[in-house]
């Protein structure tokens, strides 16, 4: 587990000791209570991910119908508001966390390669625009542990999947016989695309979940249920 933490945010990035879902696949709530008391927030919300486009808002509307964790379906959330964590569930697909220092918003997707070509990273930034008045050229980005190119095997037909992307061929590596998927790639240059800065992309915590065997992998386990955590929250 790490703790990126500043004066305006902090954002707790989990690992393969995280105790998300059980045995059985079901969630395990305990493991939530807890981690949201660690953390010191009022409330953690959480969506059943679905490898989509779309999200919600955590808004004063949304914490008075006191949803219950899991229970609405989304690939991203956005909030605006203080001590409220938001947070996604991986092993490999990739964590990408904004923070708008200029209005204080905060946004946070779960983007596999599904989500990366339906547009869930657009989406999402224009929540914020919509609702926070978010310049791209403010944004600060994270992202966090995923299968990367290093350990991302593909075959020749997952092409097909990227014909939408101008620049597809930039997020394949050729190795020898084999060809590789570069998902942080990908996310990185549609958020450049959208005007965020370089510079402003930190992948400090971008380990591959494949190769580190710190973190759940999908890939690595030929399947499971386990999954790591990454939750971001406002001061």
């Amino acid at each position: 587990m790490i703790l990126h933490e500043d004066a305006s945010f902090k954002i707790y990035f989990g690992d393969i000791k995280d105790d998300c879902v059980k045995s059985d696949g079901n969630y395990n709530i305990d493991y939530f209570e807890k981690t949201g008391s660690t953390l010191n927030l009022e409330k953690l919300v959480f969506l059943k991910q679905v490898h989509g486009n779309s999200g919600v808002c955590v808004d004063q509307n949304f914490l008075e119908k006191n949803m219950l964790l899991f229970e609405l379906t989304g690939d991203y959330i956005v909030t605006n508001k203080r001590n409220i964590g938001i947070g996604v569930l991986t092993a490999d697909c990739l964590p990408v966390v904004f923070y708008d220092p200029v209005h204080h918003a905060l946004g946070i997707v779960h983007s596999g390669w599904r989500g990366a070509i339906s547009n869930i990273i657009e989406n999402c930034v224009e929540k914020m625009r919509e609702l926070y008045q978010t310049n791209t050229k403010d944004l600060t980005v994270y992202f966090g542990a995923c299968a990367n190119v290093c350990c991302y095997e593909i075959q020749a037909d997952f092409f097909k999947n990227l014909e939408t992307i101008s620049f597809f061929e930039d997020v394949i590596i050729k190795k020898e016989d084999k060809m590789f998927f570069d998902l942080s790639k990908l996310v990185a240059m549609k958020l450049m695309e959208l005007g965020v800065l370089k510079q402003e992309i930190n992948f400090s915590y971008n380990n591959c979940t494949i190769c580190d065997e710190r973190f759940h992998s999908y890939r690595r386990n030929q399947g499971g249920v386990g999954r790591q955590s990454t939750i971001i929250s406002l001061k």
